[in-house]
This record gives C-alpha cells, structure tokens and sequence, in this order.
C-alpha cells in the first residue's frame, strides 16, 4: 500500500485532543480541573502551539469555554461520545480533512497532560523520513503517546467505530508503526484531581 509519504519533507501537523470520557467518575470530569494557569483541557491545548491545527473535542456545550485564552484552538462538541473512543477521534480527524491541508495529526489524551513539545518535534522530524504511515515515540523503553498518524491513513480511522482506539489499530498492524526514541520519561496518566496535585508538585 501506497501512504503518499514524502521522504525528506517537513511535515506539517495538526492534533486532535480527546477530551471525552464515556464513564461516569473523577475522569469524566477532569477537563475543568485547575491545571497550568488555567483548566487541565486548556494546559494541554496550550502545550500544542507549535501546531499548524488543533482540535479539541469535548462531549458538551458547558465544556466549549474551557480553552477559552488559548489562540488557534478550535472545539467541537461529539454527539456521539458515549459510543467510545473512536467516535471523537473520527470528529477530530474529519475536521483536519476538511479544513486544514496537515500532512500528519498527533492524537492527544487529555488524560496524559504533560504532553513535551521537544517530543512532537523528534516525531514531525523522524516522520517526515519513515517509511510507515504512524510514528510512535519510545520513552526509554516503554512505548507511549502521542501517536503521529499520516494523514494517508486517517480513511482507517474515520471508519472505525465503537470502543476501538489507535492503540487496537496499531497492535493489529505494527507494520504500520515506526518508533522514534526519545530521552524523556513517559507521560504520567491522570485518573483525578489528585493525581493532578501530584504532577503540580
């Protein structure tokens, strides 16, 4: 299969934030939680600059203001969200389809905040040379996120339904997969507030 993958052309990329939680519980409401001089949806928004797009899906109108102050970000409600993940990955890719011409988009959990912009970089950098359709950085070992999805492969994506994530996809096609490794520690995951006062201190 073809991915139309350019060698040795910089990548422009978007990202898609998931910040929809279809369980009820702390993480269903995590995204207001104070969080880098503003809410924990609006510091991972903020971490995502660098970006040529960014797109924030969110399950509700009462969640659309809290990226308010973050410039370029644009959100969307899911209407579907409680059908699982693929739902707001699906919102978010067919909005960089539609309006935006990236190459490439990381997907983002809002729940694994400390999102190191040096990180997107290696990936953009290494993607732009691979021979697969997804790139996957390694943090000394252990294989985390964000997943950079050439923009050839989001068709995949769009069609999935259900609880099924990136992680299923690429476990069932790792030829897919290229990892970039990088010297950080992977991201911590954030199940509720205090695990929110933990990465502040």
């Amino acid at each position: 299969m073809e991915f139309g993958i350019e060698p040795n052309e910089p990548v422009s990329a978007g990202a898609v934030v998931i910040a929809t939680v279809a369980s009820p519980g702390p993480a269903a409401t995590l995204a207001a939680e104070p969080w880098s001089r503003g809410s924990l949806l609006a510091g991972v928004a903020r971490r995502l600059s660098s970006l040529d797009a960014v797109v924030v899906v969110v399950r509700d109108e009462n969640e659309l203001s809290l990226v308010d102050g973050v410039p370029d970000v644009t959100v969307i409600i899911d209407q579907e969200w409680e059908e699982g993940v693929s739902s707001p990955l699906r919102v978010g890719l067919d909005w960089l389809t539609h309006a935006t011409e990236v190459a490439a988009a990381f997907v983002i959990n809002m729940n694994i905040p400390e999102v190191e912009p040096a990180v997107l970089d290696e990936l953009a950098a290494a993607h732009a040379n691979s021979e697969t359709p997804v790139s996957v950085p390694k943090y000394r070992y252990a294989r985390a996120g964000p997943v950079l999805l050439d923009r050839s492969i989001w068709p995949r994506f769009l069609s999935a339904e259900g609880d099924v994530d990136v992680e299923h996809f690429l476990l069932a096609h790792p030829q897919w997969v290229t990892e970039v490794r990088v010297d950080f520690a992977p991201p911590r995951r954030i199940v509720d507030s205090d695990d929110l006062l933990e990465l502040a201190t």
